[in-house]
């Protein structure tokens, strides 16, 4: 790299750093790996305290609320939260969520030292956990393969076909998401033909988009298009092939620290009620000590999901989440009995039963890679959804979130849709929603947001779920079974 570039790649860096998020400051959580938080209880942050400031505060930031959490303790010692890439913090901060806080998805704060460290869309505060849950599986994405526009002024193709994906999430109100790898894609292409194809690729680390321009595309969204931060439910995301850029592929270590610098956590492990889930990495850790060639869970990785799994209790049912289908452990997956293996790596929907569990390995299709078109119809534009209840589970077939995947985005037919009478901007006391469902399955509980004037209201269709009340408004959260083929009307007016 001549001294040009290299003073070119620092400038952009300096000149960005504001608008990404480092380790360095809130590592977890943060990113790919977010919370859950029961109101009333305590939660833990890992926070690199570089200059050993005092932690002044720490809030959760709704779009309608704030909750500020009492800071219980601070543990100042050096906890790693990487074993391959020995990636650390100096910081656990305990919290305690106040019992009155509101179920939302919220941003949090840490004020330290005179700095505030945010982290988008990471902590997700519940009343309980319950039983019965949802969540959708994506895959393979791998936003920002395709650059519309310049290099230093332009956005991921593939977000024009999320940010409408994102609308049908929403209305479905999974109380997770999964994405198992291929986040974004190690080249970038400029200039594709109509299949989404072409020769001008670049694979350069001082070239725009950067790596971290990238993930922001990916997390945050970009030029008005929403990114996985878009979703109304936490995101939990794991690597796969494509997650590096502009570091060798076969250096291990710079990629699974890539990963770290701007994701947070590579591997872990979470729980909602009596379901766990583990995530794993097989493709940046290296193939020796990391995630081994042979038996790949008797390396690190395989350690901390089986400590994650020996600390949190086996649970009603187990979920491990992989990047590929074809380098299974099935040691690992019938020593604990993993009832779901989440993949992706091939576009295609799939689903088969593997090992002695039997353990279903299953994988969802893509929702929006580009350079799809071409087989559009066996893989673009699909998600699954699960559903569980205590130990028992069920899901649906791969859904097509649009009719057409490969239409302008203005012209996107959405297979799920809601809208209102009038505008839900808290200028009026009485609105209607409509929620139109064209998919061939059912949704038990769809929700609507009814941003209102300030005062005590009733619904007709649905069941009030929570009301938020701040000076200017009341937000009324309803839920609402949809069947198939059919459409619901939810209408909300004033109790007196």
């Amino acid at each position: 790299m001549n001294s040009l570039k290299i003073m070119f790649r620092l400038f952009i860096s300096l000149l960005l750093f504001p608008l990404f998020s480092v380790a360095g400051t809130i590592v977890y959580p943060w990113r790919a790996v977010p919370t859950f938080a029961k109101a009333g209880s305590n939660f833990s942050i890992l926070f690199d305290n570089h200059y050993h400031a005092e932690i002044d505060s720490v809030v959760l930031a709704g779009p309608f609320n704030r909750v500020a959490l009492k800071v219980d303790s601070v543990v100042i010692a050096r906890v790693e939260y990487d074993s391959f890439t020995k990636s650390s913090v100096n910081n656990t901060i305990w919290v305690h969520v106040p019992k009155p806080a509101p179920e939302e998805l919220y941003d949090l704060f840490v004020y330290s030292g005179g700095e505030v460290h945010r982290s988008p869309k990471s902590v997700k505060v519940v009343r309980e956990f319950s039983p019965s849950h949802s969540f959708i599986h994506i895959s393979d994405l791998h936003i920002s393969r395709q650059w519309v526009g310049t290099g230093d002024d332009g956005y991921a193709k593939e977000l024009e076909l999320f940010d409408r994906f994102v609308e049908v999430a929403n209305i479905i109100a999974p109380d997770f998401v999964v994405m198992t790898g291929d986040a974004i894609h190690h080249y970038t292409l400029f200039d594709a033909d109509s299949t989404g194809w072409g020769e001008n690729k670049a694979y350069e680390a001082d070239e725009r988009p950067l790596v971290e321009e990238k993930y922001k595309n990916y997390f945050e969204g970009a030029n008005g298009f929403s990114g996985i931060q878009g979703l109304n439910a936490p995101v939990f995301s794991l690597p796969g092939n494509h997650d590096s850029y502009g570091v060798s592929r076969k250096d291990h270590l710079a990629m699974a620290s890539q990963w770290n610098q701007l994701c947070g956590k590579r591997i872990f492990g979470f729980s909602y009620a009596g379901t766990r889930v583990i995530a794993a990495d097989d493709y940046l850790g290296d193939p020796v000590t990391d995630i081994p060639d042979t038996a790949p869970m008797s390396g690190l990785q395989g350690k901390a999901l089986e400590s994650f799994l020996l600390e949190n209790g086996p649970g009603k049912i187990r979920i491990m989440a992989q990047h590929r289908p074809d380098r299974i452990d099935t040691s690992f997956i019938d020593k604990h009995k993993i009832n779901i293996l989440l993949n992706g790596h091939r576009h295609n929907p799939f689903e088969e039963k593997v090992g002695a569990t039997p353990t279903l390995s299953i994988r969802p299709g893509t929702v929006c890679r580009s350079g799809e078109t071409g087989r559009w119809r066996e893989t673009l534009g699909f998600f699954r959804l699960f559903y569980i209840d205590g130990d028992q589970f069920e899901y649906t077939p791969p859904l097509r979130f649009c009719k057409n995947p490969t239409a302008s985005f203005d012209e996107l037919e959405l297979n799920l849709t809601l809208s209102f009478k009038n505008t839900n901007d808290g200028t009026f006391c009485s609105n209607e929603a409509v929620i139109q469902n064209s998919f061939g399955v059912g949704f038990p509980r769809c929700k609507v947001r009814f941003v209102m004037k300030k005062g005590s209201y009733k619904v007709s269709g649905g069941t009030i779920q929570q009301v938020i009340e701040n000076d200017r408004f009341s937000v009324v959260d309803v839920y609402t079974e949809v069947a198939a083929i059919s459409g619901k009307e939810v209408k909300i007016y004033p109790a007196k």
